[in-house]
C-alpha cells in the first residue's frame, strides 16, 4: 500500500475544490462518441450481427457491451428500441473487461446512478442514488423480475453470479408496486447453457486478494431438455483500510427443464457468505473541512479489532414456470424466496473532531443481529395478436409478496480515537438489548398494453392497483412493546408513446408514478400517506440497422410530494407537506465496432433541488450526495493481427459535485486501465484502477468516504 501524503502538506478547503472548474475532457470524449456513433453507424461493417449470431432473449447472455432486449421496462421480452422509457443494461462482458467487484462498480460507467457512499461501503450493502432520489433499502431490488426486498444491509450483489444487471430509471410502480421514484435494479442470472461450458479462473491483486471462480454448465441428457448451471466464487481479501476484511463464498445453482415444446420450468438458487467490517466513515474535519494536523489518512481504521465485524449469510431458492397454451396465450409464473441473517458490531463515528486538537473523535458503539425472510410470488398472463395494421401484447398481472425483518440491538460506548495516532484495544460497552419485527405484505394488480400500428407507431398504456400493509413491533429493553401499523393503497398509471423510424431514429415520450409507503403519524395521529413520484420523459434513442451501436437521450423532469418536512406548529412532529424535484438529461452510448472496438460512454446532468419545506433554509438545497454532473467513458480495443489475442482498455469516470448539510463536496476524475490477452483456451487479464492514485473524496453523507487508492487484479482464466 503507498504510503499516506505528507500530513504536513496543506490541505485545500471545499470552497477551493469549488471554484476549479470541472474536467471537460471526459465530456467532450463522450460527446464525440455519441457523434461519432450517430454519423458512422450507417456505414460499419455488419461483423457483430452474423446469420449464425445467437439471437438475443430479455433473460439471455449478451455477445458484448450492446443488449438489443430487456424485460426490466415492461416484464416481456421486448427490444429496447421499443421501450419508451430509460434502460440501462450492463452486460457479463462489460463487467469481465472492467473487472467489477460489486454492484457499485458494475455501474460505474452507467449514468444517471451512483452510489450513496461513492462506492466505499460496497462490501456490506446495496445503496444507491438514481436521477436525484434515494434507492435503499427494500424496494428497489428485483431478481430476474421477482422481488427482492431484502434490508439494504442484508447482504451483498456478486456480480459474477449474473448475466446481465439492469437499470429500470424513473417511477415503476405499473410493474412493481411500491418502490422508490428514482427506480429499479433488477438482476438477472445466469442461466444454463445449450453446449457444454466449463470455465476456472484464479484471480491475485492488491490488498492480499487471492480468489478462485468456476462456472460450469450444459445438458444433463441426450434431447437436450434438461440443463443445468454451476458458479461458484471463494474469496479472501483485504481492503484499502487493512483491518478490514472483504472474504466471500459463493454458490449458485441453476436447472432448466423443458417439459414439454410449450413448457419449460426453471429452478434457480443461491447461497452467499460474506465476513467484511461496515466503515462508518470519517469525519468532516481533515477530509471535506480544513484540519491543521492534516488530512485524514485514507487507510486508518475507526473501529476496534476484536469488537467490529460484519458477517452476513443468506440463501434463495425459486423457479419460473411457462406455459404457452396457443399461438396467443402464455401463461408465466415466477417465485422467489430469500432468507439472510447479518450479525455485526460497528462503532459510529462523530462527524467533527474535538476542538482542542482536532485529532480525535466520539465513537458510539453498536452490536445488531439481524434476519431477513421473504416470499415473492407473480402470475403473468400474456397475450400477443395481430390485427391488420395493429400488433398487440397485453400482459395482466396478479404479484404478492411478504417479507419479516427481525431485529435485536445493543448499543453502549467507546472511548474517542485519535485519527492521526490510533491506539487499539480500549473497552467497549453495550447496553440493555432491544429489538424490532416487522413485516411488510403487498398484493397488486397490474395490466399494461403494447399496441403497435404500421410497424412504426408504439403506444405503451397501463395502470396498477396495490394494496399494501406494514406492521412493526419495538421491543424496549425492559421487555415493554409498542406496536404500530400502516395500511395503505395506491393506482399507478403509465402512459408512452414513440416512433420507430427504418433508420433506427425512435423519438418517445412517457409518464410513469410511483408510491412508497411512509411509517408514522403526525400530531393528530394521523397515518402518513405514501410518498407519491411522478415522471415526465422525453427522449431519443438510436440502434441502426446492421451495426451493434445503441445510443440514447432522454430529458426528464422527475417529482417526489407528500415529503415529511417539519411541522412548524407542533414541534417534535412533521406534516407531509415537502417536495423534492429533479430536472435533467442523460446522454448513454454504447458500441462494438468491427470486433476490435467496445465503446460506453455516457454524460448527465442532474439538477435536485427540495421545492417544498417548512425549513426554509433547505427550500432550493439539493439533496445529499446528488452530483450536479457525471460522465464516463470506456473503449476496449483489439490491436489485431500484430498481436494476436491482445486488448487494451482505457476508462475515465467524472463524478461533478455535490452537497451535504447545504456544504459543498468536491467532485473528482479517475482513471482506469486493463490489458487482455487470450491464447488457445487460456485469457489473462490485468485490471487496474485508480491509474493515477488519485486522493479523493467519493461521498459525504453521514460521514465521508474516501474512494479506492490504485489496486490491480491480475485474473487468469482456462476455458474447455
Amino acid at each position: 500500500m503507498q504510503a499516506h501524503p505528507s500530513r504536513a502538506k496543506a490541505w485545500p478547503d471545499a470552497t477551493s475544490f469549488q471554484r476549479r472548474n470541472p474536467p471537460r475532457a471526459v465530456a467532450v470524449a463522450c460527446v464525440a462518441l455519441l457523434v461519432g456513433i450517430a454519423a458512422q453507424a450507417q456505414t460499419l461493417p455488419e461483423v457483430k450481427v452474423t446469420a449464425d449470431a445467437p439471437t438475443e432473449k430479455a433473460g439471455g447472455p449478451v455477445n458484448g457491451y450492446v443488449a438489443k432486449r430487456s424485460a426490466t421496462g415492461t416484464k416481456t421480452d421486448t427490444p429496447l428500441l421499443e421501450t419508451p422509457q430509460s434502460i440501462t443494461v450492463v452486460t457479463r462482458d462489460q463487467m469481465e473487461a472492467q473487472a467489477a467487484d460489486s454492484l457499485d462498480q458494475a455501474f460505474n460507467y452507467s449514468v444517471g446512478i451512483v452510489p450513496l457512499t461513492g462506492g466505499a461501503q460496497r462490501r456490506t450493502g446495496t445503496a444507491f442514488v438514481v436521477r436525484g432520489f434515494n434507492v435503499t433499502g427494500a424496494q428497489p431490488l428485483y431478481l430476474n423480475g421477482s422481488k427482492f426486498p431484502i434490508n439494504s444491509l442484508s447482504g451483498t450483489i456478486e456480480p459474477y453470479g449474473y448475466e446481465r444487471v439492469e437499470l429500470l430509471k424513473g417511477p415503476a410502480s405499473i410493474l412493481y408496486g411500491q418502490a422508490a421514484p428514482g427506480g429499479v435494479i433488477n438482476l438477472v442470472s445466469k442461466r444454463p447453457t445449450a453446449e457444454p461450458l466449463h470455465d476456472i479462473e484464479v484471480q491475485l491483486g492488491s490488498w492480499d486478494r487471492r480468489q478462485v471462480a468456476a462456472d460450469f454448465a450444459g445438458p444433463l441428457n441426450a434431447d437436450g431438455s434438461l440443463s443445468y448451471r454451476v458458479t461458484g466464487l471463494l474469496r479472501d481479501s483485504q481492503t484499502q483500510i487493512a483491518k478490514i476484511p472483504d472474504d466471500r463464498a459463493v454458490l449458485n445453482g441453476a436447472l432448466d427443464w423443458k417439459i414439454s415444446a410449450d413448457t419449460s420450468l426453471a429452478l434457480l438458487s443461491t447461497y452467499n457468505r460474506d465476513i467484511g467490517i461496515y466503515d462508518y466513515g470519517k469525519p468532516l474535519d481533515g477530509t471535506l473541512l480544513p484540519n491543521r494536523n492534516g488530512p485524514a489518512p485514507r487507510d486508518v481504521f475507526d473501529g476496534e479489532p476484536g469488537f467490529d465485524k460484519f458477517n452476513t449469510k443468506g440463501q434463495t431458492l425459486g423457479y419460473l414456470f411457462d406455459h404457452r397454451f396457443n399461438d396467443t396465450w402464455q401463461f408465466r409464473q415466477n417465485l422467489l424466496g430469500f432468507s439472510y441473517e447479518s450479525d455485526y458490531n460497528f462503532l459510529t463515528v462523530n462527524s467533527r473532531t474535538d476542538t482542542a486538537t482536532m485529532r480525535t473523535f466520539v465513537r458510539s458503539a453498536s452490536s445488531r443481529f439481524d434476519t431477513d425472510k421473504g416470499l415473492s410470488l407473480d402470475n403473468q398472463l400474456v397475450g400477443k395478436w395481430k390485427s391488420g395494421a395493429f400488433e398487440q401484447m397485453l400482459l395482466v398481472g396478479l404479484d404478492w409478496s411478504k417479507r419479516d425483518f427481525t431485529r435485536s440491538q445493543r448499543v453502549g460506548t467507546a472511548l474517542p480515537l485519535d485519527m492521526y495516532n490510533p491506539v487499539y484495544g480500549t473497552p467497549v460497552t453495550l447496553g440493555a438489548a432491544t429489538g424490532s419485527i416487522s413485516g411488510s405484505r403487498q398484493v397488486g394488480l397490474y395490466v399494461q398494453d403494447q399496441i403497435k400500428y404500421d410497424k412504426h407507431w408504439i403506444a405503451l398504456i397501463g395502470g396498477r392497483y396495490d394494496k399494501a400493509t406494514n406492521n412493526s413491533l419495538a421491543i424496549a429493553a425492559n421487555g415493554a412493546t409498542t406496536p404500530s401499523g400502516l395500511n395503505s393503497h395506491a393506482f399507478t398509471p403509465r402512459a408512452g408513446l414513440m416512433y420507430v423510424s427504418d433508420s433506427g431514429f425512435a423519438p418517445y415520450y412517457s409518464y410513469t408514478r410511483s408510491f412508497q409507503p411512509v411509517a408514522g403519524t403526525d400530531f393528530f395521529l394521523r397515518p402518513f400517506v405514501p410518498n407519491r413520484g411522478t415522471q415526465h420523459e422525453v427522449g431519443l434513442k438510436y440502434e441502426p440497422p446492421g451495426a451493434n451501436v445503441s445510443a440514447s437521450v432522454a430529458v426528464y423532469e422527475l417529482t417526489q410530494q407528500n415529503v415529511s418536512t417539519t411541522d412548524l406548529a407542533h414541534p417534535g412532529f412533521s406534516v407531509q407537506t415537502g417536495e423534492q424535484r429533479a430536472r435533467g438529461i442523460e446522454i448513454e452510448g454504447r458500441a462494438s465496432i468491427n470486433r476490435q472496438l467496445d465503446l460506453v460512454g455516457g454524460i448527465a446532468t442532474t439538477d435536485a433541488r427540495v421545492t417544498k419545506s417548512n425549513t426554509a433554509s433547505l427550500v432550493g438545497s439539493r439533496p445529499t450526495s446528488v452530483p450536479r454532473n457525471q460522465s464516463s467513458l470506456w473503449a476496449d480495443y483489439r490491436v489485431g493481427e500484430a498481436f494476436p489475442g491482445l486488448s487494451i482498455g482505457l476508462g475515465v469516470r467524472h463524478i461533478g459535485p455535490a452537497e451535504v448539510s447545504l456544504m459543498p463536496v468536491p467532485g473528482f476524475t479517475v482513471w482506469d486501465a486493463a490489458l487482455h490477452y487470450q491464447v488457445d483456451r487460456w485469457r489473462f487479464a490485468l485490471n487496474v484502477k485508480n491509474l493515477t492514485n488519485k486522493t479523493y473524496l467519493a461521498s459525504c453523507t453521514f460521514a465521508c468516504f474516501y474512494g479506492d487508492e490504485r489496486n490491480a487484479t491480475l485474473t487468469a482464466r482456462y476455458s474447455w
